[in-house]
């Protein structure tokens, strides 16, 4: 983790590769998966998003077969990172929103916050105005603890429901 939040973006890669490759001889398959996440993380820190893509690949299956919806959900936010990153914004998109609805069930508001807001800027840049204002709408109305300038968006985002009476 020091090297990760050092900006060593490649010994922290070497690190997690090398721990993730302990926790596999050991068994601990959530542990080794959290460790391909933290990889993943790191590889897209270093613009490597084949590789970062390589390393989330089904991590989400192994935390939601140990119960971890939370995890699960941060794994398939990593995944719709690393396949917009690749260019596959449809296949994004789709990761996005499983994320959301694991956060939304385990409760994780802010999260689930922050990936609809991800989710909103792929949809703009994808030229989808209205399905990027609908995902950020939706991750405003569930979260209580927002800015200023975020409980302004949730107003302005209101605007239209308001004026036709809904």
């Amino acid at each position: 983790m020091k090297s990760y939040q050092s900006g060593q973006w490649a010994v922290a890669a070497n690190r997690f590769r090398e721990a993730q490759a302990a926790y596999n001889l050991e068994d601990k398959e959530a542990k080794a998966a959290e460790m391909a996440n933290n990889l993943c993380v790191v590889l897209l820190q270093d613009k490597r998003p084949k590789e970062a893509l390589a390393a989330v690949e089904r991590t989400w299956d192994v935390f939601l077969a140990h119960g971890d919806e939370l995890r699960a959900a941060q794994a398939y936010g990593n995944l719709a990172s690393a396949r917009e990153a690749c260019g596959d914004a449809t296949e994004a998109e789709e990761a996005y929103r499983h994320a959301a609805q694991l956060l939304e069930k385990a409760g994780a508001e802010d999260a689930r916050a922050e990936t609809l807001a991800a989710l909103s800027r792929l949809q703009l840049k994808r030229g989808q105005p209205l399905e990027a204002i609908t995902s950020m709408q939706s991750g405003l109305e569930g979260t209580s603890r927002l800015s200023f300038g975020k409980r302004l968006l949730r107003k302005i985002l209101d605007l239209p429901r308001r004026f036709l009476g809904q």
